[in-house]
């Protein structure tokens, strides 16, 4: 990165032109502007002060500036040019990919996967935090998850028909996955999962488990098929199963 100094007025990024650096604010305070079609009037958006960053849309979509971006003060900012920024952008993406494929490896299912549908899914795979006692899914509500647990436990239970007498039936923890007889079939959730202390997961949407998981959906529904006979069992691990 290297340094701007900007005085008081001073234009920084304007709207609608190409993207070259992104800026970290050191000192100062930045302020943004968006001028609508046909209007001659700016409209004063956002204020940006010390450590907030702007300027990183343009060079993430190689779109045009989205707001000009004007010095409230003088401003003391760190820039980071397009081609710097899309190195270091590339190897973080390439490191966190790979990361993503050893952990899935780890995971039976997911082992028999190729390289190639590994790599797809770690593309697609979001992260999600729970704190002790949050309730990931709830038994009877519509799937739209399946999880992978990165690492915690979470505690699965189910209830009777009156919603009493919950019967925890199994713990989960790292390398097991659960959600995915929602997505595979019709039923509801078919348990509530608890996180017990910090519970870190791995999730796809319905919509990307349905775009992404072609060979691994057939391992899972063989899976439920042949050794839980499509939901006799409500939970599983590592060896197959779902809530």
């Amino acid at each position: 990165m290297f340094v701007v100094e900007s005085r008081d007025g001073d234009t920084i990024i304007s709207q609608n032109d190409d993207g070259d650096n992104m800026y970290l604010i050191d000192e100062g305070r930045v302020e943004c502007y968006i001028q609508k079609d046909n209007e001659e009037e700016r409209i004063l958006v956002k204020t940006l002060g010390d450590g907030d960053l702007f300027g990183e849309l343009a060079l993430l979509y190689s779109a045009p500036r989205a707001a000009t971006c004007i010095a409230k003060g003088e401003a003391s900012l760190f820039a980071l040019d397009r081609v710097s920024f899309n190195v270091i952008l590339q190897q973080t993406t390439i490191a966190k990919r790979e990361k993503m494929v050893a952990f899935l490896k780890k995971v039976p299912v997911m082992s028999l996967l190729t390289q190639y549908e590994l790599l797809t899914v770690a593309d697609c795979l979001e992260e999600a935090s729970f704190a002790d006692s949050d309730v990931v899914i709830e038994q009877g509500d519509v799937g739209d998850k399946f999880y992978l647990i990165k690492s915690g436990t979470a505690v699965c239970s189910v209830s009777g028909e009156e919603g009493v007498c919950s019967t925890v039936v199994a713990r989960l923890e790292s390398g097991d996955f659960f959600g995915e007889i929602a997505l595979l079939t019709t039923k509801p959730r078919q348990a509530t999962v608890t996180a017990e202390g910090t519970l870190q997961c791995f999730y796809l949407s319905r919509r990307r488990f349905a775009r992404v998981m072609g060979t691994l959906t057939e391992l899972l529904t063989k899976n439920l098929d042949e050794k839980y006979h499509l939901g006799s069992s409500l939970v599983g691990s590592n060896n197959g199963g779902g809530v």
